[in-house]
């Protein structure tokens, strides 16, 4: 028997022209509506740009600056590398966030005739650092060592030693990245790493019960950051209650404990004495510098890290130059006000202070300074 179909019994119904459409081939084709595609480009770049300027109006309203240029490791690497490239006779910064905050490279310069570079990071061990200069044959300047017991003789604290690496490791289009955000960053206060959306939604507190509060973890924000990593405390936490006192909870949790036995010293003492060896057999200097803490953090250092059980025999053991801010009157009473780290201001008078008895205690750097400043 044969069956015979109508044309209508074939006939396909219409497809919907949101839905896809398989051809012989056995691809699939989306078919597009009809749309002004000029007028959504534009409309979709009038709502970014409304958006983005908005976000920027934003965070500038909470004293953020475009002149502010962030830092981290990209910025850390290509000072190293500009120590590499420069003269041998070079002075590297190394240290924690201390020596990052407390130094006025400008001052170094007028005082001296030579612009240091800033190697130091928050919160990281300068051992390996200082290790790290000692090995680096091509470098025989002077390394100013910034010193907080809490960082330098806790091995811990390495919350950026992975810098080290990165000189090495460093990809092409991380480079790239970080010459983009250097030409913007100038222009747009909303790229601070702080103020970041993901940042932002990390940091939202979520109460788990009544009368419990999750306090942030770090400061929100320290400093601003400028051109070769030269930072100022953030003028927030200098005038805003709340900022300041979260500052100084979050160093109350950091800077604790009992304190450190000699097996947990004397290691550490040896480990720098044998760099600061190795890097005047060949014709450099190493400096220790103490910079000022002042409130609960200077009493804890007091208690946990005795100056006579760890500063004393740091300096004594490493037989180099030891400039303490409290043997100094005037760096004394400078501005401490989160407890760890020095305003803008007082920043530049501690320099200024500890540069001049650089220059008096150091014949190394008197006699580098007559070449510097040779026309």
């Amino acid at each position: 028997m044969t069956v015979v179909l109508s044309d209508a019994a074939v006939t396909a119904p219409p497809a919907d022209a949101s839905a896809p459409a398989s051809t012989q081939t056995g691809e699939t084709e989306r078919l597009m509506p009809r749309l002004p595609l000029t007028a959504v480009s534009v409309a979709a770049l009038v709502l970014t740009l409304l958006g983005i300027g908005a976000w920027e109006v934003q965070m500038r309203r909470l004293g953020l600056r475009a002149a502010d240029s962030d830092d981290g490791v990209s910025h850390w690497a290509a000072e190293r590398k500009a120590l590499a490239a420069g003269p041998a006779d070079a002075i590297a910064l190394i240290g924690d966030s201390r020596q990052l905050f407390d130094s006025d490279l400008q001052v170094w310069e007028e005082m001296t005739g030579r612009r240091p570079i800033q190697l130091a990071l928050p919160g990281t061990n300068a051992g390996p650092f200082l290790e790290d200069l000692a090995n680096d044959e091509q470098f025989k300047g002077l390394a100013v060592l910034g010193f907080t017991e809490f960082t330098y003789f806790i091995p811990q604290a390495t919350l950026l030693t992975k810098a080290l690496d990165y000189t090495r490791t460093q990809s092409p289009a991380q480079r790239f990245g970080h010459q983009v955000f250097l030409l913007i960053s100038p222009w747009f206060a909303f790229l601070d790493t702080e103020y970041r959306m993901p940042t932002l939604l990390r940091r939202v507190q979520i109460t788990d019960r009544a009368g419990v509060l999750g306090p942030y973890p770090f400061p929100w924000k320290l400093s601003e950051s400028f051109a070769e990593r030269q930072p100022v405390l953030w003028p927030r936490i200098v005038t805003d209650d709340r900022l300041r006192d979260h500052a100084r909870m979050v160093w109350g949790g950091l800077f604790r404990g009992e304190p450190l036995p000699d097996a947990a010293i004397t290691p550490v003492i040896e480990a720098t004495r044998r760099n600061v060896e190795r890097i005047r057999a060949r014709g450099g200097e190493v400096l220790l510098l103490k910079p000022p803490s002042d409130g609960d953090v200077l009493q804890t250092e007091l208690r946990v890290m005795p100056r006579a059980a760890v500063w004393d025999r740091l300096v004594r053991g490493t037989g180099a130059v030891g400039i303490h801010w409290q043997d100094y009157p005037d760096m004394r009473g400078l501005d401490v006000p989160e407890w760890s780290h020095l305003t803008g201001a007082s920043a530049t008078r501690f320099t200024r202070a500890y540069v001049r008895e650089a220059i008096a205690q150091l014949p190394w750097l008197q006699t580098h300074m007559a070449t510097w400043r040779t026309p």
